[in-house]
C-alpha cells in the first residue's frame, strides 16, 4: 500500500483536522506546502504555515511514516534544521505520525558520551493504531474519518460507514480526494471492487489523487523500461567483451602451437561470436594433433555459428 501521496493530499485537503490530530488547536492555516530539498529529489511531506490566536506565525512540519526506516528521525531532524536555517526568524514545529507499529522508530534522538554528557531531541508523535477508529468515525471530522481504517478496531463495516459519511458531509472536489485516500487506506479491510461499487468510479476518477497516482505509476513503468534497456545494453557489451576474449584465447593457443598458421584462420575465428562454441573450441584446439585439424575445427564451428 503506497501511502505517501494520499497522505500528502489528505493533509492539503484537511489541514485543520490533521493539526487537531497532532494536538494543535486554535491556529489559523495560512498555507500548505510540499517543499523540495536542494540538490535532492526528496521532498518534505507537508509544511503548514500557521498563525496562532496572538498573531504569531510559525511553520509546522508533518512527517508521515508507514514503513521501517532507522534513519527516519535523523532525516526529520535534518528537514527541521533545513527549514529553520532558511527561515531563521520563524519557529518550526514538528510532528511525526506513524501509520503502523512496524514503522514506529520512536520519537527521540538521544546522544550520550558518558561523563562528557550529550543531547536529546524529542518530536511530537502520533501513533495511529493507538487511536480508536470508532471514536474517529463518531467525531465526523473528515480528516480523521479518512484515516480511521488505520486505527484500532477498524472493520469493513466501519469503512463503509466512513465512505457514507464522506459522501453525505463533504462536497466535491474534496469529497473525491478523501474517498480515494480512504479506499487506499482501507485496502486490507475492504475489497477494492466492493469499495468501487459503494462510492462509484465517477467520484473516484474526479479526484486529482487518482490522476497523480496514475502519473506516478506511469513514471515508475518508464523508469523500469529505462532500467531494462540499460541492463540489456550492458549485457550486450558484456557478451561482446566475453566472446572477444575467448576469440583471442583461441588465437593465442593456435599461435603458440603453430606460429605459421595462416591469417585466414584468424578471420574465421572472428566470425564465431557464440561464447559456448568458443569455449568448446579452446579445448579442441588445445589437443588437436595438427594445424589441418585446427583449420577444420575452426571452419566447421564458424559455419555453424
Amino acid at each position: 500500500m503506497k501511502t505517501d501521496l494520499p497522505l500528502k493530499r489528505l493533509t492539503r485537503v484537511c489541514p485543520q483536522d490533521i493539526l487537531a490530530l497532532a494536538g494543535l488547536t486554535g491556529v489559523e492555516v495560512l498555507g500548505v506546502e510540499t517543499l523540495e530539498l536542494p540538490a535532492s529529489k526528496k521532498s518534505l511531506d507537508t509544511v503548514l504555515r500557521l498563525r496562532d490566536a496572538s498573531g504569531h506565525e510559525f511553520l509546522h512540519l508533518i512527517e508521515w511514516q508507514g514503513y521501517p526506516d532507522k534513519d527516519f528521525l535523523w532525516r526529520t531532524l535534518w528537514y527541521a534544521a533545513w527549514l529553520g536555517q532558511g527561515r531563521n526568524k520563524v519557529t518550526v514545529r514538528v510532528t511525526v505520525i506513524y501509520l503502523t507499529p512496524g514503522s514506529d522508530m520512536g520519537d527521540t534522538i538521544s546522544q550520550d558520551v558518558g561523563e562528557v554528557g550529550g543531547w536529546q531531541v524529542r518530536f511530537s508523535c502520533v501513533r495511529l493504531w493507538q487511536l480508536d477508529a470508532a471514536t474517529a468515525l463518531a467525531s465526523g471530522v473528515p480528516g480523521l474519518v479518512t484515516l480511521s481504517p488505520l486505527m484500532a478496531g477498524a472493520t469493513a463495516t466501519m469503512v463503509e460507514q466512513a465512505a457514507q459519511l464522506l459522501l453525505s458531509q463533504v462536497a466535491p472536489p474534496a469529497q473525491s480526494e478523501l474517498l480515494a485516500a480512504l479506499g487506499i487506506f482501507a485496502e486490507p479491510l475492504f475489497e477494492a471492487e466492493r469499495f468501487l461499487q459503494l462510492v462509484t468510479r465517477e467520484r473516484l476518477m474526479a479526484s486529482d489523487l487518482i490522476s497523480l497516482l496514475t502519473a506516478d505509476m506511469e513514471k515508475e513503468i518508464e523508469a523500469l523500461e529505462q532500467e531494462r534497456a540499460s541492463l540489456l545494453q550492458e549485457n550486450t557489451v558484456l557478451h561482446e567483451q566475453l566472446y572477444q576474449r575467448l576469440q583471442l584465447a583461441v588465437e593465442d593457443i593456435v599461435a603458440a602451437r603453430f606460429p605459421n598458421a595462416p591469417l585466414l584462420l584468424s578471420r574465421q575465428l572472428r566470425q564465431i561470436t557464440d561464447p559456448d562454441r568458443l569455449q568448446n573450441l579452446i579445448h579442441m584446439v588445445a589437443v588437436a594433433p595438427d594445424l589441418a585439424e585446427i583449420e577444420r575445427l575452426v571452419s566447421s564451428t564458424a559455419a555453424s555459428n
